[in-house]
């Protein structure tokens, strides 16, 4: 057995811990792999008709966790620029819903646990990090389908020319509030939305 340096004890000593978003990533990422792999969204055999399904899943897990952060920062308003429903709303329009219809969707009941403010930023790593991946989905779909944001697929491109700098400004607060005392909070919330997430969808009929 080959005995480490005293340099080397000394650097690995010395070595800083990972930081929230480095445990995020790494803590999340079976999950992210496994729910890609079930949702059809670029399964070949994708039609309009199940396209529309999964949104209509979207809306039912989006409506409920909005309204959940809604009230953890009451009587602060949650940042207006990443308001979701609108776009859902949008697009099931788009798709053939009515008014009537669109309310009597179900709604996602097991939502992940927002008690403090690492629950939030956990809750928000997926979300946002989905958001952001909808630029890539929103092509496909495009190309698939021939939907874009005027005929169901506005959810998919939701902030627009804004998604890399709402994403920045996402990672830079998660970075201000990297502290070893709740970054595993954060990561545990993460892995519990991700969890939600995919049950409902699962529940929802929609996943491979």
């Amino acid at each position: 057995m080959v005995e480490a340096t005293p340099e080397l004890s000394s650097l690995n000593a010395c070595a800083s811990p990972a930081s929230v978003l480095q445990m995020l990533r790494t803590a999340t990422a079976v999950q992210h792999r496994a729910l890609e792999a079930r949702l059809p969204l670029i399964h070949p055999n994708l039609d309009r008709t199940g396209y529309a399904s999964i949104i209509q899943a979207y809306y039912g897990f989006h409506v409920p966790l909005q309204r959940h952060i809604a009230h953890f920062l009451t009587p602060r308003s949650p940042d207006p620029e990443r308001y979701k429903i609108a776009a859902l709303i949008k697009d099931l329009h788009a798709l053939g819903l009515s008014d009537a219809h669109i309310q009597a969707l179900p709604l996602c009941t097991a939502l992940p646990t927002l008690e403090t403010h690492a629950h939030l930023f956990g809750i928000m790593y997926v979300m946002e990090g989905a958001t952001l991946g909808g630029q890539v989905l929103r092509r496909i779909i495009a190309a698939k389908l021939g939907i874009d944001a005027q005929s169901g697929g506005e959810f998919l491109d939701v902030y627009g020319r804004e998604t890399g700098r709402l994403w920045k400004a996402f990672l830079k607060a998660l970075a201000e509030f990297d502290h070893p005392r709740h970054n595993d909070e954060v990561v545990d919330a993460a892995c519990a939305t991700f969890a939600c997430f995919e049950s409902w969808l699962d529940r929802s009929g929609v996943l491979l």
